[in-house]
This record gives structure tokens, sequence and C-alpha cells, in this order.
């Protein structure tokens, strides 16, 4: 009896502490830019640097709105792959202190191109859809709008859709919530497919789960990362993402894979074999 008694108290412990868990203080970024800035003569030198194999864009803004209506002409600056420039702004000493700079990936400008992807998993492996387009749990917003969550479990491969480039990645984060608050905690790795115009972005992946580090070229059907269940989730997935360039940031798009698989045809519970892996 005495056994039984400490065996649910071990018990009872454990589940306390496993429902103890909370988002984490860090927030974790997929690349770094660089940007250096000097203030000389009320004039603002700003040097940008795009060390990322893809086009970057730069975001300036102010909380001071006067100095908000002079940036208007500079707001958004578009750096090519691996590149940097100089800049000057004129501004007094506070206007220095309100300066904002946010980045985004991509180029508006650049046209992207249909392609046939590869599906994100190996070759001969089948997975179930879990969440398929405008799904009402999360794909409902212009960023996720055509994702498609598919059945891999905690540790199974996930492959890249095409060649590309790897331009981020996020491995850090440890768990994962149904509540919506683990948004912003998701390990996920983002490939730029330079010959297509396109974005993919395989998210979820488990800790430490990312098989390739940013800078990194890969192959079609390369594994690239480990399954998990971390972010904004209540079951262990793949969130498979296509996006391109817009005004507003990147934007998801619809795909179709090898094999005759139209995204737009898949619903939850549809099986889907692998059956080219390239």
């Amino acid at each position: 009896m005495r056994v039984l008694r400490c065996a649910l108290a071990t018990l009872c412990l454990f589940m306390l502490l496993g429902s103890c868990k909370t988002v984490p203080k860090k927030l974790l970024f997929q690349a770094q830019t660089a940007t250096r800035y000097s203030y000389k003569n009320d004039t603002i030198y700003l040097t940008l640097d795009n060390p990322l194999k893809c086009p970057m864009r730069y975001y300036l803004s102010s909380s001071d709105s006067i100095f908000n209506r002079k940036l208007k002409q500079q707001r958004v600056i578009v750096l090519p792959p691996q590149s940097n420039t100089n800049i000057t702004i004129a501004a007094d000493s506070l206007q220095v202190k309100t300066l904002l700079i946010n980045t985004g990936l991509g180029n508006p400008a650049e046209i992207p191109m249909r392609n046939t992807l590869a599906l994100p998993y190996p070759k001969g492996k089948t997975y179930r859809v879990i969440q398929a387009y405008d799904g009402e749990y999360s794909h409902h917003e212009p960023y996720s709008k055509y994702a498609i969550d598919f059945s891999l479990r905690v540790g199974d491969t996930v492959c890249a859709a095409d060649h590309g480039v790897v331009v981020g990645v996020i491995s850090g984060y440890k768990y994962g919530g149904a509540n919506k608050k683990w948004k912003q905690y998701a390990n996920y790795i983002t490939l730029y497919h330079p010959h297509i115009g396109l974005y993919t972005q395989y998210v979820h992946l488990k800790h430490n789960g990312a098989l390739v580090k940013v800078g990194d070229n890969v192959q079609r059907g390369q594994p690239v990362g480990l399954s998990g269940k971390t972010g904004w989730t209540d079951v262990a997935h793949l969130h498979f993402n296509t996006l391109v360039a817009v005004k507003e940031g990147l934007m998801s798009v619809p795909v179709k894979f090898n094999g005759g698989v139209a995204g737009a045809s898949l619903q939850p519970g549809d099986r889907v074999i692998n059956t080219s892996g390239l």
C-alpha cells in the first residue's frame, strides 16, 4: 500500500510539473542582419547590411510624427542578396532616438513562378492531412491561408520541397501549447527558392531539430529538419507553407505537388503518399 501511495504521489507531481509550462521569456529570431549608424552634424549615417542569400526589406519609421513624415521617401529599402548600402537622413538628436528599423524577407517586385514542389517528407512515406487550406484553427490569415498541416510525429524527417537556400532557422524552443499565446514560439526553417521566387516554411520542429543552418544550399528532397510539437499546436505535426513577397510582407499561396497532388484538393483526413520524393 505504501508503494502504491508513493507511485501515485510521483505521478501527480509529474502531471503538475508537466502542466506548468510557460512561454519563453526570450524571443528568438530566424536570422540576423547587421545595422550600424552614427550621428554627426544633424545627420544620421546609416549602414544596412543584408548577409542572407535572398532579398531583404528594411522598413524605416519613427514614433515622432514629424520625423515619420520625413522618412516617407525612404520608408522601405530593398537590398539584393548579400549586399549592403549606406544612406543619410537629416535629423536632430531627439529624432535619432525615435528611429525604428524593422526587416522582412523578399522583394515585392520579384515575379514568382509557379512550380510543382516535392512533398515535404521522404519518398514512400504517407501522412494524413490534419488541416488544409483556409482551416478554422489557424489557416485563415493571408500569411497562412494556403498552409497544409501533415501528421508527422515528433522526430519524423522533414524534407526540402525544392532546391534553394536556407534563409531562416529557429530551433531553440522546447515546448508548445494549444493556447494562441504560443504562436511566436515555434521552431521552423525558411527556405528561399530563387529560381521560382518562392519561400517555403517548415514549422513546429522539435527542439534542436534543424539539420541545416542559415546560408546552406539544399536540394529538393534533402532532409532539413525533424518534426515536433513546438509553438501554437496541441498535436505534433508539420505545418508546411509556401509564400511570396508582397507589399505587406509575405503572403501564403496555393501549391501543387509532384504526382498530381494539388493542395486545393486536399481535405482533413486525406492520406498523402510521397510517390516520387523528388
